[in-house]
């Protein structure tokens, strides 16, 4: 979908958002607590089918109210340090916005919004239109210290 420099390096801005943060610690960590306290309260509840639905409905809740919530904000917090590495790099920050406007485009099936690992293409391009004027600035900062990316075009 990316098909100007701007929106490759809001791309890789965005996995190296994940990487700074450690998102995939934390993603880890978050579902050994949720499957180590899930585990305890089974063996508590014992074997019975009553008990054993119980878990079903409990590992369900887990998924919709803790890990994908969690994720949703991981998503978010690496849209928005990508934003400010692209900016700081010499890429327009708009670009961005622009890479988010295509895949919206793409279209086809997505899950709803409580049930997906990723906030919405509308939901990420709200947040960072809010985030625009301090990564604006800062890509202004780049560019009068010299950051000017000379990329070729993208295939």
């Amino acid at each position: 979908v990316a098909t100007t420099p701007g929106e490759l390096a809001a791309v890789i801005g965005h996995e190296i958002g994940h990487v700074e943060a450690q998102h995939a610690n934390a993603r880890l960590s978050t579902q050994f607590a949720t499957k180590s306290g899930l585990q305890l309260l089974g063996m508590m509840g014992g074997q019975t089918a009553q008990s054993q639905q119980l878990m079903s409905l409990m590992g369900l809740g887990a998924q919709v109210g803790i890990i994908l919530p969690f994720s949703r904000a991981e998503e978010s917090e690496a849209d928005t340090l990508g934003l400010g590495y692209m900016a700081e790099a010499g890429f327009d920050p708009r670009e961005a916005i622009r890479l988010w406007q295509k895949m919206m485009k793409q279209g086809g099936p997505k899950p709803p919004a409580f049930l997906s690992t990723h906030p919405t293409d509308e939901a990420r391009i709200r947040s960072l239109e809010a985030k625009m004027p301090a990564a604006l600035d800062l890509y202004q900062q780049a560019r009068a210290r010299g950051r000017s990316p000379a990329c070729g075009a993208l295939q």
